[in-house]
């Protein structure tokens, strides 16, 4: 009887135990859970780093916007628009959005010929509309390439439309050029009102470990080549180490 005592409270311990590390567990996996769904600005760097090296589109899932949203949302609320971290991951964000507006391009060229869908290609919901349409327009230049050239009816009339879309295709490129000059004047101009007394714009020459700034706040790690904001005194330092050179602005 003594035994069999023992081993029923034996086991009721057991059992409230696993109920008790059960809980634990579960507790752990839903803030890791949270913690997952958070966006930093140190992943918004690693984003930008893996978009930048990666010549095909990264997968950032459906919540990415999301996610980028809440961030921002809580860096206003908390230090505001004007702070540096902010300053710095909206011009690192839209470094991202630029690099998958050009692959998104270079695919959708590419999927006229291999007839490659927007489900094969990791793609953000807001940006497989974009796939799409572009998809279309390139396939429809192309056909009507192809009736000009197919339904020519004579060598003269060939020629003359042959010299127009020669005309008509320089004039597109000398547009595209003076909007593509017009659109870094502007991010010129941009990062020159955005720069404040006290900092300085410089390029990073080497690789630079995460530091403290004079300002008390972290910067880096920083990649050879990466343009950042830092305190005039820090940037006093790495140029005279040789890891950066200043930026004019």
């Amino acid at each position: 009887m003594i035994w069999r005592a023992i081993t029923r409270n034996t086991f009721r311990n057991v059992l409230n135990n696993y109920a008790g590390i059960k809980n634990i567990v579960n507790k752990f996996r839903f803030e890791m859970s949270e913690e997952e769904n958070v966006l930093t600005f140190s992943e918004v760097r690693r984003i930008q780093k893996e978009e930048d090296q990666k010549e095909q589109i990264s997968d950032l899932g459906n919540k990415f916007l999301l996610k980028a949203s809440d961030y921002f949302n809580r860096k206003k609320q908390t230090e505001g628009e004007d702070s540096r971290e902010y300053r710095n991951a909206k011009r690192v964000l839209d470094k991202i959005i630029s690099l998958r507006m050009e692959k998104i391009v270079r695919e959708a060229r590419l999927s006229v010929k291999t007839d490659k869908t927007n489900e094969e290609i990791p793609l953000l919901p807001e940006e497989q509309e974009v796939f799409r349409d572009l998809k279309h327009k390139f396939r429809s230049h192309k056909q009507k390439i192809e009736e000009k050239i197919e339904n020519q009816p004579a060598a003269s009339t060939n020629t003359s439309r042959t010299d127009k879309a020669v005309e008509e295709g320089t004039e597109r490129e000398q547009e595209e050029k003076e909007q593509e000059d017009e659109d870094q004047e502007n991010h010129k101009d941009e990062e020159t009102e955005s720069s404040e007394d006290g900092y300085t714009l410089v390029e990073t020459t080497s690789s630079v470990p995460e530091f403290m700034g004079t300002d008390l706040e972290a910067y880096g790690p920083f990649d050879e080549g990466e343009e950042v904001e830092i305190p005039d005194d820090n940037a006093e330092i790495l140029v005279n180490r040789g890891n950066a050179e200043r930026m004019e602005t």
